[in-house]
């Protein structure tokens, strides 16, 4: 009965102690948390702006075949200056993006067509055509040249910091910049947070060593086959040239054999004259037997002597027309040859240029 008054009467004065002492240390915890959970977040919204940025200045960069000059009076767009505000119109971002950006010079302006060309025959090398591929070479050639920014001692392509201002406050922004002096990203004072990147890192990014590899690996396969289709039409020539001289044996053959033929022909002739002789000595006359007997055996061995060099002259004569399809078989061959290996040179040849004139586009 005492237990249900009581309970009707309330809180006792300790359990109503406990309970304020519980609802002000959760008071504290609250607001002591309560920046920490803004840095966080504040933190969070900043790295969350230069990594937009950072893909916008790639996606200009593929596009343009250059990095975007400095917005150095606040308006949004770029105006020639290396260091000052990130251009957030002429890339798309929106405007009320505040953030520092500095540039190396050599990568905002108009970069030269033929820092990088494939190299091919002379015949066939196009005319220098200025893309991402140049922005590339330019970009490996100052990460040799250690060109860097401001106070940082490394070679540095583009730096950006961000301001800590969600809105458009360029004037409070602009208290904290200082162009010379720039902090390495992660070690910047205060809570702002950067980011910069190297001209190999910013290659890389890029697939710059993987384009250019390609594309200079496609006109040295170009070049190759070129010197081989070089080699095949030397040897198309003396293809050539070896038919032309198995028709000349084939026609010095064939003169033999006719010569042959002419040979035999005649030793039948003298054989028929002997046998003539022989026969108008009748009644028989010694003398001209004799002579007509001996002139008969010289035509018989003429005849025998005839017919085995017509003999070998018509091998000879079907060994050289042999020779002359052999020839004209061996010569189809190397043109085939020649123009399976100009097929690979037209092939290699015009993915090296579709490489080059593609730049940094997929």
């Amino acid at each position: 009965m005492n237990r249900a008054a009581r309970s009707a009467r309330g809180f006792s004065l300790v359990e109503l102690a406990v309970a304020l002492a519980i609802a002000a240390l959760l008071t504290v915890l609250v607001f002591s948390l309560l920046p920490l959970g803004n840095q966080v977040l504040d933190a969070e919204r900043q790295q969350q702006e230069l990594a937009q940025a950072e893909q916008a200045l790639l996606g200009y960069m593929r596009s343009q075949g250059r990095l975007p000059a400095a917005d150095g009076d606040g308006d949004g767009r770029a105006d020639g200056a290396t260091d000052g505000w990130l251009p957030v119109d002429d890339l798309g971002l929106p405007s009320r993006m505040r953030l520092y950006y500095q540039v190396e010079r050599g990568l905002t302006g108009t970069l030269p067509a033929d820092l990088f060309d494939p190299v091919l025959p002379a015949s066939d090398q196009p005319a220098a055509e200025r893309n991402g591929l140049d922005l590339c070479m330019r970009l490996l050639l100052n990460q040799r040249a250690t060109i860097g920014l401001g106070g940082l001692d490394l070679p540095v392509a583009y730096y950006l910091g961000h301001s800590g201002i969600a809105g458009h406050g360029r004037i409070e922004a602009a208290a904290q910049w200082q162009p010379s002096a720039q902090a390495m990203p992660g070690t910047a004072a205060g809570q702002l947070a950067t980011v910069a990147a190297g001209p190999g890192e910013l290659a890389t990014r890029l697939s710059c060593p993987d384009r250019l590899a390609r594309a200079q690996g496609s006109a040295q396969t170009a070049y190759a086959a070129y010197s081989a289709l070089r080699m095949t039409a030397f040897n198309l020539e003396f293809r050539e040239f070896d038919i032309l001289i198995a028709e000349t044996i084939r026609e010095q053959a064939r003169v033999a054999r006719d010569l042959a033929a002419y040979a035999l022909a005649e030793a039948i002739t003298n054989e028929a004259i002997a046998l003539v002789m022989v026969a108008s000595g009748w009644p028989p006359d010694g003398i001209t037997m004799s002579a007509g007997a001996k002139k008969l055996a010289e035509a018989i061995m003429s005849i025998k002597n005839a017919s085995e060099e017509l003999a070998g002259a018509l091998e000879t004569y079907d060994d050289a027309v042999a020779g002359v399809h052999d020839a004209e078989h061996r010569r189809t061959l190397v043109e085939t040859f020649r123009l399976r290996i100009e097929q690979l040179y037209e092939d290699a040849r015009d993915t090296a240029i579709g490489l080059d004139r593609a730049g940094l586009n997929p």
